[in-house]
């Protein structure tokens, strides 16, 4: 089958990291896949060497100017390779996939990467009419989770095509000998230190929660010095959003328990080291970091999420689920993992083969399975 995906770019985001998985998945199930993105922008993930990448727009300041010819470039594409399906990442690609194929008989599938309800976050009037409408455009909508599709089916659509497919796992999960040892894909023995690990853009603090896990931290901060704790949180930022973090770490009395790592290109390795795995999110689609964090033996304390983090830790001996933007109860989730180690092995264990279930192979299936669908 003839694959086309459209994204902003190589790097960046997570959405685009996603895309990027999924292009070199089909590849080597034996797809012919086309990456069409913004060549122009920096790229950070590797791109199997059997994918097809193509430039999806000029060069340009001005975005009404790069955007327009980039569904002049996408149809010329589509007219010239003739794929059997494209696939949008978010709505701006999306969007601009299904112009461009107009009349060319070409199936466009959206997918959505954002959760589709918040207690805490507001969606844009925009982004909550393309949501809507989005089943209506598309052959088909993929939404992360079954909590999302229910609010799909409730508040917009009821209709067929909105399909729940999750993003796919990065890494290879670690494998555990039968005396409790953790060996990584290298054949290494794995140390687990005392380190409660985040990653996440500093610039999207609110959305990440930044602010709930440094003042849960303040809430903690004689038992995480006592027992030698240290948070670490991985992600990149602006300037100011980084002096407004550690202004609030100092104020909280935790500057030298929390740590800022700033953009970091060895996240399994990080991941291998820590101990626990913090998602303080007040909102999150379906956050890849704690699925990646999973994998790695990383035992996770997460937001509720309105029921979203539940499909990935289904049950208690999964991870520790507290309610979200709740510091209080944050703070309790997170003492409650480091005060008591036998059930921490316990959740180390149990997460590893949950995190199997995301690997590239069952999600590519599930990808094909709705292929069979769409294309007609």
């Amino acid at each position: 089958m003839k694959i086309f995906l459209v994204c902003n770019s190589l790097g960046g985001g997570g959405a685009e990291r996603v895309h990027v998985n999924l292009a070199n998945g089909f590849a080597k199930r034996g797809h012919e896949v086309y990456l069409i993105a913004d060549v122009n922008q920096p790229a950070s993930y590797p791109v199997d060497e059997q994918v097809h990448v193509l430039p999806l727009c000029p060069q340009s300041s001005k975005k009404i100017v790069k955007w327009g010819k980039a569904v002049l470039w996408l149809r010329k594409y589509v007219k010239q390779y003739k794929p059997d399906v494209v696939i949008g990442n978010m709505h701006l690609c999306s969007l601009i996939s299904r112009i461009a194929s107009v009349g060319l008989h070409t199936p466009v599938v959206m997918t959505i990467h954002h959760a589709l309800a918040s207690n805490h976050i507001d969606f844009s009037k925009a982004e909550q009419f393309l949501d809507r409408h989005s089943p209506s455009i598309y052959a088909a909508t993929v939404v992360l989770t079954e909590a999302d599709k229910k609010v799909m089916n409730n508040k917009y659509h009821k209709k067929n095509n909105i399909v729940v497919i999750p993003n796919p796992l990065t890494f290879t999960p670690v494998h555990e000998t039968d005396n409790g040892e953790m060996i990584n894909d290298k054949g290494t023995v794995i140390e687990k230190e005392k380190i409660i690990f985040a990653a996440g853009r500093l610039n999207d603090w609110k959305c990440k929660g930044w602010d709930l896990l440094i003042k849960a931290a303040g809430n903690l901060k004689k038992q995480l010095v006592d027992k030698g704790w240290k948070i670490q949180i991985a992600g990149t930022g602006s300037e100011e959003d980084l002096k407004f973090l550690k202004q609030l770490s100092r104020e909280n009395g935790v500057e030298d328990t929390v740590e800022f790592l700033g953009y970091r290109t060895d996240m399994k390795e990080l991941y291998q080291k820590a101990s626990i795995y913090c998602l303080s999110s007040r909102s999150e689609g379906l956050p890849m970091v704690l699925i990646e964090a999973m994998s790695q033996g990383c035992a996770p304390v997460a937001c509720e999420n309105l029921g979203r983090t539940r499909e990935i830790i289904t049950n208690d001996d999964e991870g520790i689920l507290f309610k979200t933007a709740d510091i209080n109860d944050l703070a309790k989730r997170l003492s409650s993992m480091i005060s008591t180690p036998s059930k921490r092995n316990q959740i180390q264990s149990a997460v590893i083969k949950r995190s199997e279930y995301y690997q590239i192979d069952n999600i590519v299936k599930m990808w094909e399975t709705l292929f069979n669908t769409v294309c007609h």
